[in-house]
């Protein structure tokens, strides 16, 4: 049994992406709301909660939640505590490279690129028509959105979010937690923990 941990949007993104590979007879979903429970999400039954899983049932989950700022990685936190698997959705419309590493429960859309020697970590979300280049490090938890370009050998640290359409360049490092907006052109390290917008980017006022 494969388990989409949230019924909601980015659950709807990854059950897509399942289907676009084939059979999802055994996929279910949780979700904490439960007035969920029992219905039925996009054709799919809604369990229950995490609480209807234990450690001795066959299942591997996934953790479907697009807020990057720590949700997802708190979510998966609780489902290793059970002592459950994750499984990965990669949708087939998409190239990785032979050399590439990818971690646990990740989410990986439509024609994206994925460059030889790129690192992806634990519970990364990278959605539709991203570039990822060669020697590219994703830390654990990292969202990165649609249409962005990451060069050469770019690191993105825990929990860190970069916005559509952004773009880096080579060599730059995103610190943890740190949020690149929408379009930006990133030409320097970004600290963690830090805003940064515009061409070329610059942090914002608090």
């Amino acid at each position: 049994m494969r388990v989409i941990y949230c019924a909601g949007e980015q659950g709807r993104v990854v059950l897509d992406i399942l289907r676009a590979d084939g059979d999802v007879n055994d996929v279910v979903f949780i979700d904490d709301n439960k007035e969920l429970h029992g219905k039925s999400f996009d054709g799919v039954h809604v369990i229950g909660s995490l609480d209807e899983l234990s450690e001795t049932e066959s299942a591997e989950c996934i953790v479907a939640f697009g807020d990057s700022r720590g949700c997802r990685l708190q979510l998966a936190s609780a489902v290793e505590r059970l002592g459950l698997e994750f499984f990965s959705a990669v949708h087939p419309d998409t190239t990785i490279s032979d050399d590439a590493w990818l971690g646990r429960g990740i989410t990986v859309n439509a024609q994206t690129y994925v460059g030889p020697m790129a690192d992806l970590g634990n519970h990364v979300l990278v959605d539709s028509c991203v570039n990822i280049s060669h020697d590219v490090s994703l830390g654990k938890g990292v969202t990165v959105t649609p249409n962005a370009s990451l060069a050469g050998g770019v690191s993105i640290e825990r929990d860190a979010y970069i916005g559509p359409g952004a773009t880096i360049i080579e060599d730059v490092t995103i610190g943890e937690r740190a949020v690149v907006g929408a379009g930006a052109v990133v030409t320097d390290d970004v600290p963690g923990e830090t805003t940064v917008v515009g061409t070329p980017a610059a942090p914002i006022n608090d």
